[in-house]
């Protein structure tokens, strides 16, 4: 996992959490792509990878 944001994972209740900024969103795991599928408070779509701590997205 990588460790820039602080992103730690998606809940079994379909959202995930940020450690380090307390962000959350839905969350959910794709297996046909094989890939997280994460969406930022707004709904919008997002790369795990790409969030960043204390900045809106």
């Amino acid at each position: 996992m990588s460790s820039n944001g602080g992103f730690t994972g998606i809940s079994l209740a379909g959202t995930w959490e940020c450690g380090n900024c307390g962000a959350t969103g839905d969350g959910w795991y794709d297996a046909t792509d094989d890939e997280l599928v994460l969406h930022d408070e707004d709904g919008q779509p997002f790369a795990a990878d790409d969030h960043v701590c204390g900045e809106p997205s």
